[in-house]
């Protein structure tokens, strides 16, 4: 009996070291995550997209605020030996934005018909929206 209780132990101690709710970051992450969610169904809805030119740019920003404060939370949970840098979180963002294009692509909702000088800027203004966003959440994260 004692051997049981005793192998659970260890069980207990990689859960708690492991659980994704120990580390806190993961606040600012969901609440960003969430803001940009709801602006998102709401924007959707109502088309802002289209009746208002400069909200793709602020949800870029915020997609790289989210993003970035996401990806510092996983590192920091699941691998926190590794201490993830200003230029990890840029590279892993950057990534992330240029997947989000592709997606906006092969969806046909980007900014403008694929293959023209107006979609090839908004895919640039994207990418760079997505950065100033990672590179806000990367100021507060250094803090």
């Amino acid at each position: 009996m004692y051997s049981r209780n005793r192998s659970r132990i260890p069980a207990l101690q990689v859960f708690l070291m492991y659980n994704p709710f120990m580390n806190k970051t993961y606040i600012p992450a969901l609440l960003a995550v969430t803001l940009l969610a709801t602006l998102h169904f709401m924007a959707s809805a109502g088309q802002w997209y289209v009746r208002y030119t400069g909200f793709d740019i602020l949800m870029h920003v915020l997609g790289g605020i989210g993003l970035t404060l996401s990806i510092y939370w996983f590192l920091a949970t699941f691998f926190p030996r590794y201490k993830a840098s200003f230029w990890s979180l840029m590279f892993l963002t950057v990534f992330a934005g240029f997947a989000w294009e592709l997606f906006e692509a092969v969806n046909n909702i980007a900014g403008a018909p694929v293959g023209t000088k107006k979609y090839y800027y908004d895919s640039a203004k994207d990418l760079v929206n997505d950065t100033l966003g990672a590179i806000i959440a990367a100021y507060f994260l250094k803090k």
